[in-house]
């Protein structure tokens, strides 16, 4: 089986470190809509010429389209997406659902790739990436090998795993921490990284859990991935891109994980067949992997749940390689006992009691000689003026040759990646020579511009021929083999055979790499085609909701003419709730549309079949809506759990509609009945236009939006029907398979954990200690919180002339008098809001400080004014 090598690039000299070294393909951003804002990003024109660099070597371009986009911003896509398939990129990697359907729509002959912004980890996610038209998934980093080999197994989809590099400790696609805290989005590209910062555990009596335990403070912090030993296992799984994380990283970086790597991936694909052979890494370059940039390593969770071993809990950034230990400080000069080599220019970190410091390497000695390079086992001085003392640990955090020896392999002028020509020389006294050119693709034939002649002095030679036909110079070529069928005796100028190899090669670089072409008037005309269809869908559906709006209020007006509008606010108001009680105190306060289940906590009770079926009853009894919110996250085998269960559910002569969290749980309801009534949650991310439509198309009767979106995007967005919310509640900022409580305090690994999250609560302080509370659910994942929950009861109003149609209050985390008493207040304001009444300063500060009683730990606002980065 074929596989691929992946490469990041964050720069064209990281670019050209990636091509030089091996990699099949490169991975980078332009200077608009990606996931890194930060790095240096390629112009359209660098990108031109990226792929015109990528192509003559025989290596593929895919580029990061790979964040929510707003509509504001499609005009500006429209011209960036045609612009990228005019200069022959090969592939775009995508998050955003509105973003793949326009493509899918107007320019279906550029391959698609779903990024793992997307949260895919199940057959049932793969399902619809192929419904959209993609080609390739990458997948969630939280996929294991056994998880891999079962869906690859059912897709003719290509699989993409991160191999090498940076470890996300959230969901990726699901991670809002950077988002609530900074308002720098990684779903926008501008990730902060907040979890590489410091935090204590605390219980509810605010106590540091950790104080004694002498783990580290970076408690979100994981170590960086390293696969390298396992490229036969992931081609055992299927797997055939493997993705080496890093357009934030230096060209060097790249150039040696790509080369050690390569190196690798080549022993696997010419041993097949030989399932013994080892992974075919020396003892040199795994320590070059080290060198280079690691934060320890690890395999994530490729084979299990590794616990606190996924964890860099001492520090967030690169630690080197151990150099050794300090045996002297004489005041100017440190002696170390060397475990690694040192040379001058090496870059060095000193772990003394008071904290670590880093120095450059001057000089190094041993007694009054100066050597070039120190010898593990060897004793050394160093100068150095600072507090140190005996026994202190050294690290070399930079090896100055190592990044010598990856400079010079992508060194201007000296490209080595080069593909190999075969060359054909024929003709005879009299007449043109004719030079036939071919590589792996194409073959040009080139004549000289004049005859042959009778040579006087010197004829031509196959060595002489094959001498000037092979200065290829800094053509992506060099000249395997020559054929020469020329007569004996035959002269040819020089300048001829140079002119004839120049236009050979000349015609192989404009031939390579041609795609199907699609005119920009096509393109235009399809996205017109587009719009007007968007648009048309949008009208009908805006007519279908009238009509159905005109018969809720005749209907309305007959049975309970003196509450209409209250019974409408009640219809247009969700409460999200957890558990069977949960669902009681919202009933009793006057909800008339619930949200029950969703995430199973520890915590508490939780929902089951039972408590599902009493609380469907009851809520029929009230005229109330119900819908059953299915969790954030499913793995495959918790995926055919709720499947046994929906199964189940559908035989009910009374069951409820669905809200399904990612594109998976979708697949999942379609398979098992086309028709059950079902919506689409935030946790999918619909951030636009295009978006919402997908899933309408697909029979959403209702769709939540982003938290992430702004007023003045809301607006644009609640023109669609039955568009919902989030107005009050917790808002969660992260869900992660690996659990801080359980992994420092319960012992876990794998499935094996002593459950101390179950004993009391626990949150996570920040250094401004902020508290943000974690919840652990029954699969174990740990979902943390904002310090704050959302509240927008001022703005209801504003959200009301908005043309908003539905508010959602997340209360599931809410005891019963919690939930009781905001919805009370939630619908009355909702109400007037819907009446076209203001809400003074006065009754919004008497709402707050009766909410506030009742939450203590404050609100915000969230995105509703700020927006994200």
């Amino acid at each position: 089986m074929e596989m691929e090598l992946l490469a990041p690039a964050g720069s064209f000299e990281a670019f050209k470190a990636a091509v030089e070294n091996g990699a099949d393909a490169v991975y980078l951003g332009g200077q608009s809509f990606n996931a890194r804002a930060n790095a240096a990003n390629f112009s359209i024109d660098e990108l031109r010429k990226v792929v015109q660099y990528a192509h003559e070597r025989e290596a593929m371009v895919y580029v990061t389209v790979n964040i929510l986009i707003a509509d504001r911003e499609f005009p500006e896509l429209y011209d960036y997406l045609y612009d990228l398939y005019d200069i022959g990129v090969d592939a775009l990697i995508l998050q955003d659902i509105g973003v793949a359907e326009l493509i899918q729509s107007v320019l279906p002959e550029m391959e698609r790739h779903a990024s793992t912004q997307m949260t895919i980890n199940t057959t049932w996610g793969v399902r619809h990436a192929e419904k959209l038209g993609f080609q390739r998934v990458v997948f969630a980093r939280e996929v294991t090998a056994e998880e891999m080999k079962k869906i690859s197994a059912t897709t003719p989809l290509d699989i993409e795993v991160f191999v090498h590099g940076a470890l996300c400790i959230c969901y990726s696609g699901q991670c809002l921490m950077s988002s609530y805290i900074g308002g720098r989005s990684g779903n926008r590209g501008r990730c902060a990284q907040p979890c590489r910062l410091t935090y204590q555990l605390m219980n509810e009596d605010k106590t540091d859990l950790l104080a004694e335990a002498n783990l580290g403070n970076h408690l979100l912090s994981p170590r960086d991935l390293n696969f390298v030993e396992e490229i036969r296992n992931l081609q055992e799984c299927g797997v055939y891109s493997l993705k080496v994380e890093g357009r934030m990283k230096r060209p060097e970086y790249v150039a040696t994980v790509i080369r050690v790597y390569r190196r690798a991936l080549d022993q696997v694909l010419s041993e097949e067949d030989n399932k013994s052979v080892g992974s075919g890494v020396t003892e040199e370059e795994k320590t070059e992997l080290l060198q280079i940039f690691n934060r320890d390593f690890s395999q994530g969770y490729f084979h299990g749940h590794p616990g606190a071993e996924l964890m860099s809990y001492a520090r967030p950034n690169n630690r080197g390689i151990r150099l050794g230990r300090i045996t002297k400080n004489t005041g100017n000069q440190l002696e170390i006992k060397l475990e690694a080599f040192l040379r001058a220019g090496d870059g060095i970190e000193i772990w003394t009691s008071r904290g670590r410091e880093g120095i450059t390497v001057g000089k190094v000695w041993q007694g009054k000689n100066e050597i070039e390079v120190g010898n593990p086992g060897e004793i050394v001085q160093i100068d150095f003026v600072g507090k140190s003392h005996p026994g202190d640990r050294v690290f070399k955090t930079h090896d100055e040759l190592l990044m010598d020896k990856a400079r010079q392999s992508f060194q201007e002028g000296k490209e080595q990646r080069k593909r190999p020509l075969k060359m054909r020389l024929a003709g005879t006294i009299g007449e043109v020579l004719t030079l036939e050119v071919e590589d792996r693709h194409k073959r040009i034939k080139v004549n000289s511009s004049i005859p042959a002649q009778q040579a006087m002095k010197r004829p031509l030679t196959q060595e002489y021929a094959f001498q000037q036909l092979g200065r290829l110079g800094t053509t992506p070529f060099w000249l395997e083999e020559l054929e020469f069928e020329v007569e004996d005796g035959v002269m040819l100028p020089v300048s001829e055979l140079n002119e004839m190899r120049r236009l050979a090669v000349e015609g192989l670089l404009q031939s390579a790499h041609t795609h199907e072409r699609v005119t920009r008037g096509v393109y235009r005309q399809r996205l017109k085609d587009w719009k007007d269809r968007l648009q048309s869908e949008h009208e009908m559906l805006q007519a279908e909701q009238g009509r159905s709006n005109k018969q809720q209020r005749i209907s309305q007006h007959k049975e309970y003419a003196y509450r209409d509008l209250g019974l409408a606010a009640a219809k247009n108001l969700t409460v999200a709730v957890s558990d069977l009680e949960g669902v009681k105190a919202a009933l009793i306060a006057g909800a008339r549309r619930i949200a029950m289940g969703g995430e199973r906590w520890r915590s508490r009770k939780g929902m089951s079949l039972e408590d599902l079926r009493t609380s469907v009853r009851l809520c029929r009894e009230q005229g109330a809506d119900c819908l059953l919110r299915l969790p954030r996250i499913l793995n495959e085998e918790q995926s055919t759990w709720w499947q046994d269960n929906l199964k189940k559910i559908k035989e009910w002569k009374d069951r409820p509609s669905i809200m399904v969290s990612n594109l998976g749980e979708l697949e999942m309801l379609k398979s098992l009945d086309s028709d059950w009534p079902f919506e689409v949650d935030y946790t999918v991310n619909l951030f636009n236009e295009a978006a919402i439509a997908h899933f309408l198309r697909l029979g959403a009767q209702g769709v939540t939006l982003s938290t992430e979106l702004e007023h003045s995007q809301i607006e644009r967005l609640a023109r669609w029907p039955n568009t919902e919310l989030f107005v009050f509640g917790d808002l969660e900022m992260m869900v992660s398979e690996y659990c801080p409580v359980g992994a420092t305090l319960g012992g876990k690994k794998g499935s094996k954990c002593s459950v101390p999250c179950v004993k009391e609560p626990h949150c996570l302080r920040d250094r401004l200690k902020y508290d943000f509370p974690i919840e652990t659910d029954l699969d174990c994942r740990m979902h943390l919180y904002n310090v704050k929950r959302l509240n927008l009861y001022k703005e209801l109003g504003a959200i009301a002339k908005m043309g908003v149609q539905r508010i959602r209050l997340q209360l599931d985390r809410a005891t019963p008098v919690q939930i009781r008493d905001t919805i009370r207040v939630f619908l009355e304001g909702w109400e007037r809001a819907l009446d076209g009444e203001r809400i003074s300063e006065e009754q919004a500060e008497k709402v707050s400080a009766y909410l506030e009683d009742r939450f203590p730990e404050g609100f915000t606002k969230g995105h509703y004014f700020r927006g994200v980065l």
